[in-house]
């Protein structure tokens, strides 16, 4: 009986006759001490107020002062009371009632009840505000609508006890009807309790967050008279099962559905123009989408909702399981596509891709496996991240660059192979990838970004000499690193950038770097040696070096030791001249790898400084080294790790680092004496290993490789040569 009666109510306000909802207003005038005016209030159940003297009465437009009572109250008998003198019993009121004060005696008051048509506060003066109507709250407005409101915004508390709300089309209040026209941002948040919702014709728009968090709610209808649904609408409502969203509604807000794990398939009008992102994700038992046949925005495949062209795949089913291959027709994968889809484990992207999302895939936990295909040229922002059982990921040479935290918390991640085109990694990009152990960052990086890799488990770092900067917290936290080597082109490390990798012993600074940031080394507290090739000590700021022992070894350069010394960080250190190390050998040797050389030369009778010079094919000098007869390292252009060794031997030896892979050089080591005169000079060329050709490239097969020619990198496909900007080179 209670629906029907409240379906009496909606219909007779929608035709203009007042609530029966019962207002009581009161006018106190006539007695001056009545500046606070409260109301007690019982029926046959109970006292509807919890104590004496009850509800404190707000004034009301008309300057009356009104309270409205629940709808479910028909009698009610009251007291009008100032907390201390009091009215007569008003007894048996059914029907909204006007009052007066009358003379006093002592503390007892007489009543009259006066016409509330011309009196009492019904003069049909438009009343703004907020003002509660039956169970619920509304925003009235001088245009004569209403927008049904929150009790408590955003508290647990708000509309406690409420289980069924009924919305109708109009209220009356203070003798004018309004238009109940919108449910206001956050109205129902967190009424857990409520189970219900109707809603009246005359709404024509649902708030941001107006039911987020009503996980009781288990269905709703959504009237024609609807036009938006708000963003986060009715996030969060975990037992909604079903929705029928009219043809009326144009938009449909970011989040609207977030989070309503029990919604199983979503019907999408031809009268949808847009939808927000993320509208329908987190919906865990959602298999289907359904798009109207004839809507002019929007298509779908199988569930999966793509625009009309299926150029752009807007949302993939979270319910959706196994292996997805996307279509050919698809040129984009949209912001959070497939962002939450946890039963997903693999994914087919055809070479029609060229841009990946942002948090495209953000939460595919089960994902495995992902191949990327050359045609795509941009990661977005978090387009993998949390994929957290992917454990390999080879992004081709069309990728420009890495998007911040595109592959955080990618804790099975092992490898993964970052190509010569990629120019930027970005904050967060790899973060908190616990199972890497190892990665490659290739000569065209230029920066690092801030947590790139932080709380990752490398093992082994290179970075190239194309970087400048190492953004702060860049490799905070990866306690395996052993050793360190930062090359000649980076000129700043910032804050915290190797905060508490803690299994480090060693550290090389390249010549260029001038400041390290606070923190930058705090916490590595397994270092032993630092070697700095710059002329001048690098600026050292607020606690860079934390929690070091002072009697870590500083190894630099011989003819720049006392400014060390002397500086107020470094001189706390045990510095030492960098140098050489000795070692038995009669004549030059070299030993290259992918990026490093190990040389060896014999001590020449009369020498007072060794110079060694490399070359490249083009005549290039790309290291100077000079080192006095003790094999101190005294003049550097080049980053050259190299320790000081007392021990007597018959030569010298040092590694060259920062070399490219797969290129030839020239050494030449001169040795003079004290007046400049030639001694003795010898020459070797040499070539590092890594990509000298084409590599692995199997009979017939039309994948990529890298090809390095005259310096440059090159792709090779399909016995073509292209550049990395994609142009043919012939």
């Amino acid at each position: 009986m209670k629906k029907i009666f409240t379906f009496i109510l909606a219909l007779v306000a929608s035709v203009g006759i007042a609530s029966a909802a019962i207002t009581v207003r009161l006018d106190p005038s006539s007695c001056s001490s009545w500046s606070t005016v409260r109301l007690w209030a019982w029926t046959d159940e109970g006292n509807v107020f919890d104590a004496w003297p009850g509800q404190i009465v707000s004034k009301d437009g008309d300057g009356w002062y009104a309270y409205t009572f629940s709808s479910s109250i028909t009698s009610v008998s009251i007291i009008w009371t100032n907390g201390t003198d009091q009215t007569v019993d008003i007894t048996g009121v059914t029907s909204s009632t006007c009052y007066k004060l009358n003379s006093q005696t002592g503390t007892t008051i007489k009543v009259s009840v006066v016409n509330c048509g011309s009196e009492g506060g019904q003069s049909g003066t438009v009343v703004s505000g907020k003002y509660k109507i039956g169970d619920l709250y509304y925003n009235l407005k001088e245009d004569k609508t209403a927008e049904v409101t929150y009790e408590l915004g955003w508290d647990e508390n708000n509309y406690k006890g409420l289980t069924i709300a009924n919305i109708p089309a109009s209220v009356s209040y203070s003798g004018t009807t309004y238009s109940v026209t919108s449910i206001g941002e956050g109205a129902f948040a967190i009424c857990r309790e409520l189970t219900s919702v109707t809603i009246g014709n005359s709404v024509t728009s649902i708030g941001s967050s107006a039911f987020s968090g009503c996980s009781g709610l288990t269905s709703i209808e959504i009237p024609n008279s609807v036009i938006s649904i708000g963003e986060q609408a009715f996030s969060g409502c975990s037992g909604l099962t079903s929705v029928t969203i009219p043809n009326s509604v144009t938009s449909i807000g970011e989040y609207a559905f977030e989070g309503c794990s029990g919604l199983t398939s979503v019907t999408i009008p031809n009268s949808v123009a847009s939808i927000g992102k993320l509208a329908i994700a987190g919906c865990s038992s959602l298999t289907s989408i359904n798009v109207a046949n004839d809507n002019p925005n929007y298509s779908s495949i199988d569930g999966v909702l793509f625009d009309k062209q299926q150029t752009t795949l807007i949302r993939c089913p979270d319910g959706k399981q196994g292996e997805y291959i996307i279509p050919n027709s698809v040129t984009s994968i949209g912001e959070s596509a497939f962002e939450g889809c946890s039963s997903l484990t693999s994914v087919t992207i055809p070479n029609s891709v060229t841009s990946i999302g942002d948090y495209a895939f953000s939460g595919c936990s089960s994902l495995t496996s992902v191949t990327i295909p050359n045609s795509v040229t941009s990661i977005g922002s978090g387009a993998f991240r949390d994929c957290s059982s992917l454990t390999s990921v080879e992004i081709p040479n069309s990728v420009t660059s890495i998007g911040r935290r595109a592959f955080e918390s990618c804790s099975s991640l092992t490898s993964v192979t970052i190509p010569n085109s990629v120019t930027s990694i970005g904050e967060d990009a790899f973060c908190r990838c616990s199972g890497l152990t190892s990665v490659t960052i290739p000569n065209s990086v230029t920066s690092i970004g801030v947590s790139a890799f932080m709380a990752c488990g490398l093992t082994s770092l290179t970075i190239p000499n194309s970087v400048t900067s190492i953004g702060g917290r860049a490799f905070e936290g990866c306690s395996g690193l052993t050793s360190l080597t930062i090359p000649n082109s980076v000129t700043s490390i910032g804050n915290r950038a190797f905060y508490y990798c803690s299994g480090l012993t060693s550290v090389t600074l390249g010549t260029s770097v001038k400041v390290i940031e606070g923190r930058a080394f705090g916490g590595c507290t397994a270092i032993e040696s630092i070697t700095c090739y710059s002329m001048r000590p690098p600026t050292v700021n607020n606690d860079a070096f934390e929690n070091l022992d002072y009697s870590t070894i500083v190894y630099v350069p011989a003819d720049y030791l006392n400014y060390y010394k002397v500086h107020d960080s470094w001189g706390l250190f045990d510095v030492r001249p960098l140098g050489a190390s000795k070692t038995e050998t009669t004549e030059v040797k070299v030993e290259p790898t992918a990026t490093t050389a190990d040389v060896s030369w014999p001590a020449v009778e009369n020498a007072a400084t060794y110079e060694l010079v490399i070359k490249d094919k083009n005549g290039n000098v790309v290291c100077t080294l000079i080192f006095n007869a003790n094999g101190q390292l005294t003049q550097i252009a080049f980053n050259a790790p190299a320790r000081d060794n007392t021990a007597q031997a018959a030569g010298f030896a040092f590694t060259v680092t920062g070399l490219e892979e797969g290129t030839s050089y020239d050494l030449t080591i001169t040795a003079k004496d004290g007046n400049g005169t030639t001694l003795d000079e010898k020459t070797i060329a040499f070539s590092t290993s890594g990509w000298t050709g084409v590599d692995a490239l199997q009979a017939g097969e039309l994948r990529s490789s890298k090809v390095l020619r005259n310096g440059e990198v090159l792709i090779l496909r399909g016995g073509k040569m292209y550049n990395l900007q994609g142009v043919e080179v012939k």
